[in-house]
């Protein structure tokens, strides 16, 4: 006989329909348990991915902000689509009664780029001429690179500044560990900041 219910008395056929429904019940728990396995799992490889990529998951176009002569600052990409250059902003806020007029002539303002593993890849003073800050405003300095000098960097640091292996079909884990640095430095005579971003790599085939 083929398996399945198989009982002459009512009273068995209920107790049967019992059985099945907390049989039913232990294989939805069942898999609500593997359910939660896996997800966890999957947080358990994000935590390890982020403690080995610590940089991977701040913002790609702004610094954190950092005091410069008293004043809070932040260094921002600019979002204009220029093949030719790349725009950065270091935003001022001006908390105080008076009006700041920076950079100072004792400052001394520096660009760099760098590989993830810290290597200078590249470096420029920057002539930025002064600009007045309003009391109790935001205002900014910007610098300007061109991107054509980045192209001739030697090749160890030009394949971190551009992703020359693009491709539509390229796995994304990949791009997700491209990445290079670039750095304001500002020099005081009291004080050097350092403003960072992690840059994700410019797109360009040869």
């Amino acid at each position: 006989m083929g398996s399945g219910y198989h009982s002459r008395s009512p009273e068995e056929f209920r107790e049967y329909l019992k059985s099945m429904q907390k049989q039913g019940k232990r294989i939805k728990w069942k898999q609500v348990i593997i359910i939660i396995d896996v997800l966890l799992l999957l947080f358990v490889f994000y935590l390890a991915f982020r403690a080995l990529n610590p940089g991977s998951f701040q913002s790609p176009t702004q610094s954190e902000k950092k005091k410069i002569a008293g004043n809070e600052a932040y260094l921002s990409l600019s979002r204009e689509n220029d093949d030719l250059s790349q725009g950065y902003f270091l935003f001022i806020e001006n908390n105080t009664n008076e009006n700041l007029i920076l950079p100072k002539k004792d400052w001394k303002l520096e660009f760099r780029i760098l590989t993830r593993e810290g290597v200078v890849c590249y470096t420029e003073e920057m002539n930025i001429p002064e600009k007045k800050i309003p009391t109790y405003s935001k205002g900014f300095l910007y610098h300007s690179v061109s991107l054509l000098k980045l192209r001739e960097l030697e090749e160890h640091c030009r394949t971190e500044v551009f992703d020359e292996t693009y491709s539509f079909f390229r796995s994304k884990f990949r791009y997700m560990d491209l990445a290079f640095l670039s750095e304001w430095i500002l020099t005081t005579p009291e004080e050097r900041v350092v403003y960072r971003i992690r840059q994700k790599p410019y797109r360009w085939n040869k």
